[in-house]
């Protein structure tokens, strides 16, 4: 059984008995920089992970393990924490969201939609179209 609670504005999801829960925060998109790593991350998952229609298929454990060992090897490829200060919390966060929209489509997408109640928001002063906002001169 899959439960999911909230703590300290952390989601978390205990996917099995005997195994740690998974910590997620959201992926903010606030520059040019992590709106092109985010890029990085997706092009990852895909590249890794089966095809949707198979991980539609998984139990919620099996998809939930595939969460975290797709997370892990991101982080071991290209250690996001110390290169960009993105935590592991917010690379599962991208994963499940690639995932989660992926098995929606039955494909992977082209386009994500990204929401103020996804796992991957739009923060900061970046506006939803990539645009950094500027006052007026």
């Amino acid at each position: 059984m899959v439960t999911v609670y909230y703590e300290d504005g952390s989601t978390f999801v205990q996917y099995a008995e005997g195994k740690r829960p998974l910590k997620f925060d959201v992926y903010s998109i606030d520059s040019p920089e992590s709106d092109a790593y985010l890029d990085t991350i997706i092009d990852f998952v895909i590249a890794t992970a089966n095809k949707p229609e198979h991980i539609a298929k998984m139990e919620p454990a099996k998809f939930w393990a595939l969460v975290e060992r797709l997370a892990t090897m991101f982080c071991r490829a290209y250690s996001p924490t110390k290169n960009h200060g993105i935590t592991k919390a917010e690379i599962r966060s991208v994963v499940y969201f690639v995932l989660d929209n992926a098995v929606k489509a039955g494909e992977w997408p082209v386009k994500y939609i990204i929401t103020d109640k996804t796992f991957v928001q739009y923060g900061g002063d970046y506006d939803d179209y990539g645009a950094v906002y500027s006052e007026p001169d």
